[in-house]
């Protein structure tokens, strides 16, 4: 299990922190049917609509449009652990239990499952519901199923990528991949570090960029 005040949690907040834009109010994404028209309808990741439904229980009040544009990057933390605990983390391998969330965080919690059911389909292990996927994804070695987990949350971002709909945020949503894959893999640091050529490599044929 991740706390969220360990250092890894706080290395993954910032990650998050640090490809959130401040705000939007771009009427393309889908967080824009929470506001009305013209108005921010995203604030350091946080939608309005999750803040509305999430706020009070996070102990972040008032919950007011007001309160929602003065989030500060400790409110988003709250939230971010939050899709952590969703995900029901603490059942998996940290690092799976990451990406589970990353995965939430951008686009809900029953799409980082099916990327976790897809992915444990194709080792073999497949799972009907959330309880039998935390079973069988105890069965594979962490990096093994870390990597397959990202390669279906990649195969799912390229799919989006191609609808004019998303095309523009595409190049972002693949470079904020390769920066969570670079960080969070559950390699060796210290073969991070004697080997930062061969993990490069790696990464350059996992994403075939």
């Amino acid at each position: 299990m991740i706390y969220n005040d360990s250092n890894k949690w706080l290395d993954f907040t910032r990650h998050i922190l640090q490809w959130e834009g401040k705000t939007s109010k771009d009427p393309k994404d889908t967080a824009s049917k929470c506001v009305d028209a013209g108005k921010i309808h995203t604030n350091k990741g946080v939608t309005f609509c999750t803040f509305k439904d999430n706020a009070s229980r996070l102990n972040i009040t008032p919950v007011t449009y007001e309160r929602f544009l003065n989030l500060t990057d400790e409110d988003v933390a709250k939230f971010i652990y939050s899709y952590y605990k969703n995900v029901n983390g603490q059942n998996f391998a940290d690092s799976v239990a990451l990406a589970m969330t990353e995965s939430a965080w951008g686009s809900g919690t029953e799409r980082a499952y099916k990327h976790l059911f897809d992915a444990l389909k194709e080792l073999g292990q497949e799972a009907k519901t959330k309880a039998e996927a935390v079973i069988n994804a105890s069965k594979i070695p962490e990096k093994v199923l870390f990597d397959l987990y990202l390669t279906k949350r990649r195969q799912y971002l390229e799919f989006l990528g191609k609808s004019p709909k998303y095309s523009s945020f595409i190049k972002g949503w693949l470079n904020r991949f390769k920066s969570f894959y670079t960080n969070f893999n559950p390699i060796d640091s210290d073969k991070k570090k004697n080997n930062p050529f061969t993990l490069a490599d790696f990464i350059s044929n996992l994403f075939n960029f």
